[in-house]
Parts: C-alpha cells; structure tokens; sequence
C-alpha cells in the first residue's frame, strides 16, 4: 500500500510533468514545498517556505502557483480542490512518474475544450518522448545574460560544428543556472518545435554535477553524492536513458553501451539520438583528463556543455560579473520574491558589495530575508573567511600556495583598477623570470580569478578582498611587495612632475590609466605614516590633479589634493621641515581660493598669513608667487587696494635671474591679468582693460594661446560694458570655439557665461537664459558651486524679465 507521503510525491510530480509538457514551465521549489503541505491538509496561513514570510507565500506564491496549475489542468485549480484535481488526472493515466504522452484532461475540461478548439496558447499538447533530468529552477525567473544565453544556444544548434563547449568563469558567478536554463529552453523547443523554431532540438538532455556543495543563505550545504568519476557520468546517461547494461561490465564496455545508446540503438538504420549532455563543476571531477576524453569520443549527435572555472581550449564563452543593470534587476527579483523591502541606495549599496556576483546577491537577499540587518550581511560577504568567500574562491586558491601564481594573485589584489602586465611584474617579484610569471599569470586567467582587458588585468571585488586576506596572512611577502608598489608609483609618475598648468599643452598620457592605482598607494602612504613617498608621489602629480580638476571636476581630483595636503602639512610641522610646509601650504591655500567657498577662503586665508611667517625660509620666487596668489584671495574679498599692495610687492619681488626667460613672460602676464581681474570687480573698466590688454599682447607674443584666450574673455565682458556688441561676440566666438576644440570644459563654462551677458544685452533673455543653463550644467558638473548659483540667479532674472509685458 503507497504511503500518504508518496502519494503526495506522486501528485506533485504529476504537476510538474503537466506544467512542463503543457506550459513549457518548470515548478519551483518553492512551488513543490508550497504544494506538498497544500496536498497534505496544512492550512493556507500556515504554510511555511524557509526564507519567506507566510504572507509573501500566501499573497504572491500561492496565487501565481494555482494560476500555473489551472492552466496547466484546463480547469480552475485552487487551494481547496488541488488534490481532487490531481487525483482525478492521476487516476486516467495510471503513471505516477513520468510516461510517454501527457494525462487527458477531466471529462468535463475535455468536452469544452473540444468544442473550444486549441488550448489558449494555440497548441494542442504533444506526445512528451524527451527523455530528461534537469534539475527543477531555483527561482521563477532567470534575470539577464541573454548575450550569452544567444551565443550559448547558438553554438548548441547542430549547424555549429562545435560538439564540446564550455561555460568558464569565477565561482558563483552563474555557471551552473546558465547552463541549466539554456537546457530547459532546449527542452521546451524540443516538447513544441512550432513554438521555438529558432532554438535547439533534443532528444534527450542529461545533467550531471560534481559540485562539491551549495551555497545557501543559512551557509554552506555540502552535497550528498557529488559525481565525480567517468563511471559516475556513464551511470546518469545511462538512467536517464532507460540502459539496465552497465552493472557487471568494464568500463571499456560501459562507454561502448553509452556510445551506442546515444546513437539511437544498435541498428545501422536508427537515427542519431540528439543529446545534450551537461557535466557541471569539471574542475573537481577526478581524471579530468579521462572525462575530456570521453567527450571528445561521444558521437556528433551530442553537444556537451561543460561548466567550469578554468578556462578551457574547447569553444568557450565565458561568464564575468553582471553588467550594474542586470545586477540591479537580480537583485530587485530576488528581494520581491523573498518579501524583502530595499530602497534605491540599498540596492546600489548591495550591487557594490556582491560586485554583480549572482551567487552572492541571492545569498545576501536570504540573508536579510531571514532578519539580518543589511550591514552585518555586506560585511559577512566581504568576509575573506565567511560562506560567499568560501564558496567562490577557497578550494581554488588552496591548490596555488607556494606558487608563483599566488604571490601573482596577492600582488594584483593591491592595485584597485586593471594594471599593465609588465607592472604587476615588475612589483610582485622583481628576481622572478619573465616566463614564470608569464605562466603563472596564463594559470591565474585560466581559473577565472584574474581578467584580462586588452592589455590590462584585473579582479572582480570579491576575489580581491579574498586576495588581499590572502595577503595579510603573509606579512613577509606583503611587506616586501607593498614597498616595490610604491616604488614603482614613484618611479611611474616621476614624468610628469613640475608641468605647467596654465597651459593647454600638457602631457600626462598614461597617467590617467594609472590613476585609480595612484590614489590607492597615496592613500595608502598617509595610512603607513610614509612621509616621504607620500611628498615625493604629491611633488610627481599636484599639476595633473590641478589640471584634471578643471577638465573632468574638482570635487574628485581637487579633494584628493586637500585630503594629501592637509596631511603633507601636518607631518613637515611636527617634523619641523618649514621649507616644505610652507611649499604644501601655498599649494593647499591655492587650491581653497579657487573653491571659493567660504569656509575654504577663511582657511586659505590662515594658510597665506602662517607663509607669510615662513617667507624667511624661501626663496625670491616663492615670495612672488605667495604675494600674487593672495592677491586673487583679497580681491575675491574685495579687499582691493590690498590687492594691489600684493601685485606691486610680488611685481618688485620678480626678478629676471630667478626665473628662465619663459616662465619669467609668463609670471609678468599672470601680474598683468590679475591686476585687470581686480580693476574689473572694482568697477574701474578702464584699467582693466588695459592690463589685460598688456597681457593679451605679451602672451601672444610668447604664444600662451590659453592666457590669449582668457584675456579675450574679459575684454569681451568690458566690451558689453561699452555697448561693443559686435567686438565682443567675436571674442567669445573664437574663445567657445578655442575651449572645444582643446576640451578644457571650464574655459567653455566662463566663455558661455559670457555669452548669457552679451545675448542678454542685445534684449534677448530667453536666448541668454539659454545660455546661463549651458554654463550652469558645466559649472555644476565641474564642482564649481560658487559660479553654478551665480548662473542659477542670471538665469532666474532672465525668467523673470520675459514674462514682463512690453
């Protein structure tokens, strides 16, 4: 007599037979839970799903899961009459498991079905002969990687000559569950060829995993009985395709019995038995190099699909991290399927802590599903020896200690964005050879925990907080290896110090690239207490982040500058090194006034008058640039004849044999157009003018085309003054144009800003609001509050003055 509790196995096997052969869909395991204690009399509300609320299980599974069944039935299935539903199928066809043709429905479905015509989805149900053991889906839809699902189905279809394809990549990031749903969209064309002309066909699709274990959001789950032999591969095709041969037989026999089953029979008319055969987890199947060969004997009617995280020579396609968009989708699925509630910076928050991981998004959604606040789950998940870590990376790094390729690991985990190969190197051991590092390099890339971009590598998030614990573990190596780091910042950006940066002639090409990398050894500096690299590294790179901050934003490249200023400065005062506080001082006080924001004019100011007491320990030149850098402070504060008092003392201080002949033109042009800068905001137009004439002429005769440019800009603005229109739109013409084409977007915010006043002058305020809003969107992108609120309140009045009537 059949227990109450395999009736019940029966039953939901049924179900799961009639929702694939009729619907092309799969249960759940959570639709099986929900339906075993439906079947076995549990009340509704008290039906339990591990990781989800009873009511996300009674108001979004179980509704979706009768809405399945009553389709599936071709009568309405609910929570109360299910088993009678069931049942009754059950009892027509006689097969609790699976059998050859689906069950006929109901009598009464029957009748209104034939007179109705073809079921809803315009197919009538086809005899199921597909022989099969995916494992049911994990969850009720498969968010993202249609590229790859493309590509995959692509090379299953029997017009590609590849038969061996692999799914490579890191650990957890979707191997298995891509491969799965290819096979299952296989498997739905194979059921109903019309509905899915354009997918593979087969006869059989055979899955065989020798994952170790599963990662769940209570922990790790070690499998039962992981295959992991040939003998275990040739016993799954074998009961799935009916073969009751192989127990007693030798494994040259058994692999001959597999052979010809997959051809279809022993007959020389049979035909090929089309099969998809999937071996899940490779790299712990043991004599990897026998399964390979196995597969590569398996007749040309069988597509293998192998997963694995080393990188194979078969036709590949490989798996990185989810783009932030398909990330981002997961990660909104899985939080409505388990009832969690995340807002937009929690799932920005999660993207950034999984790194776009699949494996470690569904274990984190779990996790806070069963009450962890998201805090504890992030820092669980970043934890080098939690479950996420484990899982992914563990069993993989443990087989490289000792080696090359590990010191190579621990090494790239240091550097925050992809380096050259000839620097990672360089920096993990500089007495190693080239081609053992080459090796090492190739063995890492082939495991998937390093990436290869071009001519650059790089790791995902999680790889490198495991690499980086890897690292601490070995403080021997981790100090040696961090000390070549920063040498090698050093000597990488000694190039590109003492530029000038008033210039649209820069040469910082490379740096950029590097620069991720830079900031991280910079940071890393102050961390340590080393002083001197960090002023050595600051000396090599001040005028890019100067530059920078006004092409690409201030906020990013200038905070870095206050951040190792405030620092530098600190330091050389306690050591008493008064020459290079106040170098760092003047650079940090430079920075502040540019800012022009309050706060940082008052401590720019304490800077320019604690120099003014260091002036003694420096030379003429430095007294020159302190007097006339807080000239621009004083006339921001429209302190104006102390202004002048500082351009006439560093005019007096500049003195030809300090300065080559070059830069000796060009502080006489700064003197001269700051001094125009101060007549101007003074209301004195005529001198203004006048000085930034006498700069305009001197700076083409040396060719500074950028101080040409500048000038011009403030000759334009007096010319609106003066009611010369005309002269004044071809100035910021030819300047907007100059300001583009060298892309210097800071030029391109002040030319437009000038042109709101010119456009505004000629009547046109719609026109000039216009142009305030385009010089608004640059100084707000570049970091420049101080202008953006001036352009907010022009473009405002703007508004104002064209709804007035005429």
């Amino acid at each position: 007599m059949i227990s109450e509790k395999a009736k019940i196995a029966e039953l939901i096997a049924l179900a799961d037979r009639l929702v694939g052969d009729r619907l092309h869909q799969s249960l759940t395991d959570v639709d099986k839970i929900l339906l075993e204690q439906a079947l076995g009399g549990t009340k509704l509300k008290d039906i339990q799903v591990v990781g989800y609320a009873p009511s996300t299980v009674e108001r979004v599974f179980a509704p979706r899961l009768w809405k399945l069944l009553s389709e599936a039935c071709q009568q309405k299935v609910s929570f109360k009459n299910s088993r009678l539903v069931l049942e009754e199928y059950n009892r027509q066809t006689q097969s609790p498991l699976r059998s050859a043709s689906p069950p006929e429905p109901a009598a009464e479905t029957k009748s209104r079905t034939a007179a109705e015509g073809p079921s809803k989805e315009g197919r009538s149900p086809l005899p199921s002969s597909i022989l099969e053991n995916l494992p049911a889906p994990t969850s009720t839809a498969f968010i993202g990687r249609e590229a790859e699902i493309e590509r995959l189905l692509e090379l299953l279809s029997p017009d590609h000559a590849a038969h061996l394809i692999s799914i490579a990549g890191i650990g957890g990031v979707g191997k298995t569950s891509l491969a799965v749903e290819c096979a299952r969209r296989c498997l739905a064309a194979s059921r109903n060829p019309q509905a899915h002309s354009r997918v593979p066909q087969f006869d059989a699709l055979i899955f065989v995993s020798a994952k170790l274990c599963y990662l769940e959001s209570f922990g790790l789950l070690e499998r039962f009985d992981p295959m992991r032999s040939l003998q275990d591969i040739l016993q799954q095709i074998a009961e799935v395709l009916g073969e009751t041969e192989l127990v007693g037989a030798s494994l040259k026999e058994q692999i001959q019995i597999i052979h010809r089953a997959l051809r279809g029979g022993s007959s020389p008319i049979s035909r090929s038995r089309r099969t998809l055969l999937i071996i899940d987890n490779l790299e712990t199947m043991e004599n990897q190099q026998v399964v390979l060969s196995f597969l590569h004997d398996l007749p040309p009617s069988v597509k293998s699909l192998v997963t694995t995280r080393e990188q194979s020579v078969f036709v590949p396609v490989r798996l990185v991290a989810m783009p932030t968009h398909e990330a981002l989708s997961l990660i909104q699925h899985e939080a409505c399927e388990k009832g969690v509630h995340l807002n937009a910076t929690e799932r920005r928050a999660l993207l950034q802590g999984t790194g776009g991981l699949p494996v470690a998004i569904h274990y984190a959604i779990g996790q806070l599903a069963n009450g962890y606040d998201l805090a504890t789950v992030l820092q669980g998940i970043s934890n080098a020896s939690g479950d996420v870590a484990r899982f992914c990376f563990e069993t993989t790094v443990n087989g490289l200690r000792e080696q090359a390729a590990h010191r190579l690991l621990m090494t790239l985990a240091l550097f925050p964005a992809v380096v050259l190969r000839e620097t990672l190197f360089q920096v993990a051991d500089e007495a190693a050879h080239s081609e053992s590092l080459q090796v090492a390099l190739a063995q890492l890339c082939q495991l998937s925990l390093v990436n290869q971009t071009g001519n650059r590598y790089g790791m995902l998030p999680l790889t490198q907080e495991y690499a980086l614990a890897e690292l601490k573990a070995h403080p021997d190596f981790a100090r040696a290896v961090r000390r070549r780091w920063v040498v090698w910042a050093l000597k990488f950006s000694m190039p590109y110090a003492n530029q000038e940066v008033n210039t649209w002639h820069l040469s910082f090409d490379g740096l950029q690239e590097e620069w991720q990398n830079l900031r991280a050894i910079a940071d890393f500096c102050m961390t340590e207490g080393w002083y001197d690299e960090l002023l050595q590294l600051w000396q090599n790179v001040k005028s890019y982040t100067y530059s920078m901050g006004r092409r690409k934003g201030r906020q990013d490249y200038w905070g870095d500058r206050l951040r190792w200023t405030a620092w530098l400065i600190a330091q050389s005062t306690q050591r008493s090194e008064w020459r290079t506080a106040a170098a760092v001082m003047l650079d940090r006080a430079w920075t502040l006034t540019a800012t022009r924001k309050p706060r940082a004019l008052e401590e720019a100011e304490q800077l320019f008058e604690q120099i003014q007491t260091l002036r003694d320990y420096q030379d003429q030149s430095f007294q020159t640039e302190w007097a006339k850098k807080m000239s621009v402070l004083r006339t921001q504060q429209r302190q104006f004849d102390e202004a002048h008092q500082l351009l006439d003392e560093a005019e007096a201080l500049l003195n030809p044999a300090d300065w080559t002949a070059g830069k000796y033109t060009r502080q006489q042009i700064q003197l001269h157009y700051y001094r125009g800068m101060t007549y101007f905001a003074a209301g004195q137009i005529a001198a203004s003018k006048q000085s930034f004439e006498t700069a305009r002429a001197q700076a083409q005769q040396v060719g500074w085309e950028r101080a040409v440019r500048m000038t011009e800009n403030w000759l334009a603005d007096i010319a609106v003054q003066e009611g010369k229109l005309d002269e004044a739109e071809q100035l910021l013409v030819e300047g907007l144009r100059m300001a583009e084409q060298q892309d210097d977007p800071t030029r391109s915010a002040y030319v437009k800003r000038s042109f709101a006043g010119l456009v505004r002058a000629r009547g046109n305020d719609s026109e000039a609001r216009r142009w305030a809003l385009d010089a608004l969107n640059l100084f707000e992108q570049l970091g420049m509050p101080y202008e953006a609120e001036e352009m907010r309140a022009f473009s405002d009045d703007c508004s104002e003055a064209a709804l007035k009537p005429l």
